[in-house]
């Protein structure tokens, strides 16, 4: 076999992008970096957290600021809530099951049991309210930040 040239396709050449294109700095960037900077906000213009605390007019929401801060309050009151619920139904248990005067095993079985199936339950419910109602609030600021617009 002898080593010839491969026979020219009649296949396209990709054609050379505009010198305009390649100039620009958003050619060359990923989609998730060109995202990123039409979604800033210049933040030298939103006023301080304090200064829009005594805003009397309102004209300044706060609760998208700290939507995030209150839930995590939330969350973690929520499941030291239910931490001391379920313990202080598991001690209740253990004190139906070994009372000193009048002890009552099936009563205490049961309610071990049902702290162990119902106060889990009742806390991912609290959580998923909770989330629900921060969620809520969010949305509606963010409604009216963009309608507040349109009155002007």
């Amino acid at each position: 076999m002898t080593d010839s040239p491969a026979p020219a396709s009649n296949a396209r050449k990709p054609k050379a992008a505009p010198a305009a294109a390649k100039a620009s700095p958003d050619a060359d960037a990923p989609a998730a970096a060109r995202a990123d900077q039409t979604l800033s906000l210049d933040v030298s213009a939103v006023p301080g957290f304090f200064k829009a605390l005594v805003d009397f007019r309102f004209t300044t929401f706060i609760t998208r600021r700290i939507a995030g801060f209150i839930y995590a309050i939330l969350l973690v009151s929520i499941v030291l809530a239910g931490l001391v619920a379920f313990f202080s139904i598991v001690v209740t248990g253990v004190g139906l099951m070994t009372g000193p005067v009048n002890a009552q095993p099936i009563s205490g079985i049961l309610t071990i049991l049902g702290a162990l199936v119902l106060v889990p339950i009742a806390t991912l419910v609290a959580i998923v309210l909770a989330r629900m109602i921060v969620e809520v609030n969010v949305a509606l600021v963010a409604i009216a930040e963009n309608t507040a617009s349109l009155r002007k």
